[in-house]
């Protein structure tokens, strides 16, 4: 009985962490094919993967070369990569080069 209790403690957060860790590379995966469909992967300075606290989204965040002031968040919803943040006004947009028109 001892055994299996001390297996379950190893197995779980290992589990855990192995589905945490597939999910980061996963998204980040994810996300760079569909930044290529639109960039040359030149233009990509870096994409980050973090599991965000508050809302429990796993997110990527994304540095162009040409902006490295800017970092364009992007999320998985509804199996489909989409640009989440910035949300600029108006008056804003235009210096960001990166915007999707669903965030303009």
């Amino acid at each position: 009985m001892n055994s299996l209790i001390i297996s379950l403690i190893i197995i779980i957060p290992l589990g855990f962490y192995g589905y945490i860790k597939y999910q980061f590379n996963s998204l980040k995966d994810d996300t760079y094919d569909y930044l290529l469909e639109r960039y040359n992967k030149d233009q990509i300075q870096k994409i980050e993967t973090q599991l965000t606290i508050g809302s429990y989204h796993y997110v990527a965040f994304v540095t162009f070369k040409d902006e490295p002031e800017h970092i364009y968040e992007y999320r998985r919803i509804d199996g489909k990569i989409k640009q989440g943040t910035p949300l600029p006004s108006e008056e804003k947009a235009p210096k960001y080069k990166h915007l999707e028109p669903n965030n303009r």
